[in-house]
């Protein structure tokens, strides 16, 4: 039986029946992709339903589809037409434009199907919807129009969070109190347009699972930077080195198939160093330095009368909500600087000129679990390494740069791997770079609720008491309670901590110590400003429910537990760089790159709500 088809314009003959793949093959045909989309580099996938077409009868097809159809006599078949070049045309446009897959974003359709048989939306008149997006800079975005109005992350930032930046319109939707905002990104965790509503179908049939844009995008999501890092990895005049938080690597494996908690330190270290970073180094050693700084500031508010109780500077959500609702309790927030801030300050400095590396020239990258830390580290203060060349007469004025350069988050540096074909769960264990990266097990639970103040004690009373504490676990402090106490008597003194971990809780915590209540009467309080700590941050990857973060705490203590060294002090890196450039805790060179201030926003807030009246 013989068919008659024609391809491209050509007339063909077939002997007998064959399936459409298979007649391309043997007629040497290829799809022909528009040429300039650099994002059709990181598409490694012959199913592609987006971008690997045909036309078929006058109508365009993923190939992935028809490949294993038998061809039909009569049958038209075009490889490249003008249809299929306006399809691939607008698709890449969108896909360049808006960093998303179009065919996952229909996929996405069911949640705006399923919130129209709730009675939330009409689709009809959501798909006349042309509402620019809403901004928080740097962290959040809203998309207004794929929003599917079902008011969650209203919820989420005014019940769960208690900030109240978020409010409902009903002709405009969700919208930002942009002064109120802590950046936190919980919002984002809620939006169930992010969530992957058919997983199995996009990996299973069209192998989307190593795509970088194969997760979806919510209504609600972080300002995307990863063009701008894939951009500084292929500038030769940069020199870019890169960071990763705690949290991050007892997370990232599960965008690989990994379960929640698996650690993938050393394969995180290999992954990036493919990806063409020059230093791979680690926010642990930072997290170390960190309760070097504030644990001897403690100790000297405590001897010297200082202002009391001391709390947390890690959290840069924390940081905005004290600032935004709680100006009168800024003298009792820890000066430090996040772990974050203090690598890329000694980066700039210490490690720069150990390296020979020019600091204007480089560009620190960190991946962290928060999307407050994108905005942590465009603060305006956050400089210090530009100001310490500036004091040496090696920089001018208008060259002035940032100790981070930019910030990922969780999910971001998973698509950032994707974007260089790298499967994280296939990476061979590695060694991160030396300077910055070697750190004790007190570092890692910096990612969990409790673990810095674990972590400070540990360091703290060794300091005074000048012996170790008997029990390094504090047991009480790593729970998932809201709020959370206990005390160890150091030399004599009966030291109280508590610790809260999301927004609600430090309310009633700052509440309390506001009006001289119980917790006025502590030394040192933990705070976080998102529920589990950092495992539950607003740059996690979807989902971040009760279990995953349960999971990810047991990854981070592990992580201490099978360390040789499991506290601070004890960190090699970290006594070499005082020895070698910071001289001491608290010293003069420390105080300017790792201490900082806080600012007074609240009257932000007032003139935003006037401005809305």
């Amino acid at each position: 039986m013989t068919l008659a088809i024609q391809l491209d314009e050509q007339q063909v003959t077939l002997e007998s029946p064959a399936r459409l793949l298979t007649v391309l093959a043997q007629h040497k045909r290829r799809l022909v992709h528009p040429p300039l989309f650099e994002e059709l580099s990181w598409i490694d996938n012959p199913r592609c339903p987006l971008i690997n077409l045909v036309e078929v009868d006058g109508q365009v097809v993923p190939i992935a589809v028809w490949a294993d159809r038998l061809v039909r006599d009569g049958m038209v078949i075009r490889t490249r037409s003008e249809q299929l070049e306006a399809v691939l045309q607008e698709r890449l446009t969108h896909l360049r434009d808006h960093q998303e897959c179009q065919f996952i974003r229909q996929l996405q359709e069911f949640v705006a199907a399923e919130a129209e048989s709730r009675g939330l939306i009409e689709l009809e008149k959501r798909a006349e919807w042309r509402f620019e997006p809403r901004m928080s800079p740097p962290s959040l975005l809203h998309d207004p129009n794929s929003c599917v109005r079902c008011r969650a992350c209203v919820d989420t930032c005014n019940d769960i969070q208690g900030v109240g930046a978020l409010s409902f319109d009903e002709k405009q939707g969700v919208l930002f109190d942009d002064a109120k905002c802590t950046r936190c990104g919980q919002c984002i965790l809620s939006c169930p347009v992010g969530f992957r509503k058919m997983p199995g179908f996009g990996a299973d049939i069209f192998g989307c699972d190593p795509c970088p844009f194969s997760r979806p995008l919510g209504a609600m999501r972080e300002i995307d930077d990863t063009p701008k890092v894939w951009k500084a990895l292929k500038d030769r005049e940069k020199y870019v080195v890169v960071q990763f938080a705690p949290a991050v690597r007892a997370t990232l494996g599960e965008e690989f198939g990994m379960e929640p908690g698996a650690l993938v330190t050393g394969k995180l270290y290999a992954g990036l160093r493919r990806l063409g970073f020059k230093q791979v180094w680690d926010t642990n050693f930072s997290a170390d330095l960190t309760i070097m700084e504030e644990g001897h500031e403690l100790l000297d508010r405590l001897k010297q009368g200082g202002k009391l109780p001391q709390f947390t500077s890690c959290s840069p959500g924390w940081i905005r909500y004290c600032e935004i609702f709680y100006p009168d309790l800024i003298p009792n927030l820890s000066t430090a600087k996040s772990p974050q801030q203090m690598l890329g300050a000694v980066a700039k400095t210490h490690a720069a000129e150990k390296l020979g590396i020019d600091p204007r020239r480089m560009y620190v990258v960190s991946i962290m679990p928060c999307t407050a830390k994108k905005i942590e580290a465009a603060r305006e203060e956050m400089d210090s390494s530009y100001s310490y060349w500036r004091e040496k007469g090696r920089v001018k004025q208008e060259e002035r740069f940032q100790d981070v350069d930019v910030v990922l988050t969780s999910r971001e540096a998973a698509k950032l791997l994707k974007m260089g074909k790298i499967d994280l769960a296939a990476m061979p264990e590695e060694q991160p770079d030396p300077l910055l990266s070697q750190y004790t097990g007190a570092a890692p639970i910096f990612g969990r609720t409790g673990g810095v103040m674990e972590a400070a004690l540990r360091t703290a009373y060794e300091v005074v008491a000048g012996k170790p504490l008997e029990q390094l676990e504090f047991e009480s402090l790593g729970t998932m309670e809201g709020v959370k106490v206990a005390s160890v008597s150091v030399d004599g003194i009966e030291v109280k901590v508590a610790v809260a971990h999301g927004l609600a809780n430090a309310r009633k915590v700052c509440e309390s110590v506001r009006q001289g209540g119980e917790f006025s009467q502590y030394h040192f309080i933990e705070f976080m400003a998102c529920d589990g700590g950092c495992i539950g941050g607003g740059g996690q990857l979807i989902p971040t429910n009760t279990m995953v973060r349960k999971a990810r705490t047991g990854g981070v203590n592990r992580d201490d537990c099978e360390h040789p060294l499991r506290k601070s002090h004890l960190n090699p890196e970290v006594q070499q760089l005082y020895a070698e450039f910071l001289n001491e805790p608290l010293g003069h060179l420390s105080h300017h790159l790792l201490h900082t201030a806080y600012v007074d926003r609240s009257r932000q807030t007032q003139s935003s709500a006037g401005s809305a009246e």
